[in-house]
């Protein structure tokens, strides 16, 4: 019987399991709290985002995906706290919108129309397609326009901050797909492998074009050439998928100083 459940004792804690999801959570979380004076609007998304967040590896041992016997053994504590969890961001996300101003109101809809459509998906565990994946990058993306808003900070810059966002995730997820297809024997990710560093070269283009003609902030014009030369880097560079924890701190590194770029914009 110790045997059946060593293997299991990391289902324990029901934290969420995705280590690269933490950074893709907490930095357009950041953005939004620090483009401005964070609002309490903008506070209560905070919690709101980081509950339903929290709930993805409760759900996913009730639904099955961890497996028959990751249910049996963890199936109450699991059911317990999604159900806390439910009611925290339900919660918290009701009281963003009545405290949030009328802009801030329009500015979640964008936030709350990924998230309705990510629903299917996060329910069935089927969040590894790249649908889903993008769908997720959007959401997460997107919480930088509410927040910003009901901050008083004006659409364009909270645009501006939540579009870098997710052309910075999505080139890193097809970097990490591309780093796996080079030793994989499917085919289904192989188009990684050149579709990764094409767009980083476009959004290099893009970012250089934004700076010379003025129509980006100089910071974030350089934060989307930095996004798009790090994606052609990773992906060209013979890199194992061993070594993706690696990779996911140079992440990290590089999430930081597109952070900075955003404030300074």
């Amino acid at each position: 019987m110790q045997e059946d459940h060593a293997p299991l004792a990391r289902h324990e804690s029901l934290l969420p399991r995705e280590h690269g999801a933490y950074a893709e959570v907490a930095f357009p979380l950041l953005t939004g709290l620090t483009l401005g004076k964070p609002s309490l609007a903008a506070i209560c998304i905070v919690l709101s985002v980081i509950s339903f967040f929290l709930m993805h590896e409760p759900v996913a041992v009730l639904i099955g995906v961890r497996g028959t016997r990751a249910k049996e053994l963890w199936g109450a504590r699991a059911r317990k706290r999604t159900a806390w969890l439910v009611m925290a961001g339900v919660g918290t996300g009701t009281a963003a919108m009545v405290t949030s101003t009328t802009e801030g109101r329009l500015a979640a809809l964008v936030l709350l129309g990924a998230g309705v459509l990510l629903l299917p998906a996060f329910l069935s565990g089927r969040l590894k397609s790249l649908t889903s994946e993008v769908l997720v990058i959007a959401a997460l993306s997107a919480t930088v326009l509410p927040m910003a808003v009901s901050s008083g900070v004006g659409w364009s810059r909270a645009w501006i901050a939540s579009s870098v966002w997710f052309v910075t995730f999505l080139i890193g997820t097809l970097a990490v797909h591309a780093i796996k297809a080079k030793t994989s024997n499917s085919a289904g990710t192989k188009w990684a492998i050149t579709a990764t560093p094409a767009l980083g070269a476009v959004t290099v283009a893009v970012g250089l074009f934004a700076a010379v003609a003025e129509r980006l902030p100089l910071t974030a014009s350089l934060a989307l050439t930095l996004a798009g030369l790090a994606g052609i880097v990773l992906s060209i560079t013979p890199i194992h998928p061993r070594r993706l924890q690696r990779v996911g701190w140079t992440f990290v590194a590089w999430n930081l100083i597109t952070w900075v770029l955003l404030i300074m914009a």
